[in-house]
């Protein structure tokens, strides 16, 4: 891990997570963004051995982001660093083909160990995403729609309803994932159907309900 890509939109948490680096990985040079488009403009011109991800930053708020950067670069790892919920957004973030990923929530001693497992192991996953994995494996999808409706939903209409849930509009939701406002609005109407509810108030309440058990 000597060359490491930090994107987050927050001055505070690139240099937080460069000090917890550079203590813990002696000689790692440390390059940052702010911006999704200053992700593309490093990784098309220097080779990184692992990018360290928020996932909600300015051109960033879609799951297929992921395979995006891996077009770019196939052999960055990337680390996902988001204060998204593990519970709904981890496995489907890896299984996008990220390599981990750390709540912001966890105490930063964690990012330190998180890249060492990557490191050695090639992925990091937290007890909890070890446990949502194995139960994943030996369940069948049936099941675990029942234990979490929110499975229903497609990485799209997860992009799509984090951002309604967030308050945003349907344009502000067509700008934000580059789509038309029809095609935001077919999603709505398909979340709120696969979810059976009613209104956006409805859906905050789901998702608040299957993100702190």
């Amino acid at each position: 891990m000597k060359n490491i890509l930090i994107a987050d939109d927050h001055s505070i948490v690139r240099l937080g997570a460069s000090v917890i680096i550079k203590e813990k990985f002696n000689g790692t040079e440390i390059t940052q963004a702010s911006t999704i488009k200053e992700v593309y403009d490093h990784i098309k011109f220097q080779n990184f051995d692992l990018l360290l991800l928020d996932i909600n930053m300015p051109g960033g708020n879609n799951i297929k982001i992921i395979q995006e950067i891996l077009n770019i670069q196939s052999g960055l790892k990337i680390l996902v660093f988001s204060s998204y919920d593990e519970n709904i957004y981890a496995l489907r973030y890896i299984e996008a083909g990220a390599v981990g990923y750390l709540n912001k929530s966890t105490a930063m001693e964690e990012l330190a160990n998180a890249i060492k497992c990557i490191e050695e192991r090639g992925k990091y996953m937290s007890d909890a995403v070890k446990d949502l994995y194995v139960q994943k494996l030996t369940s069948t999808k049936a099941s675990l729609d029942k234990v979490n409706p929110l499975n229903k939903l497609s990485n799209r209409e997860m992009d799509v309803a984090k951002h309604l849930i967030e308050g945003h509009g349907i344009l502000d939701v067509s700008n934000l994932l580059s789509l038309s406002s029809s095609t935001v609005s077919t999603y709505k109407s398909r979340i709120f159907e696969k979810l059976t509810v009613n209104n956006i108030p409805d859906l905050i309440e789901l998702f608040k309900l299957h993100t702190e058990e």
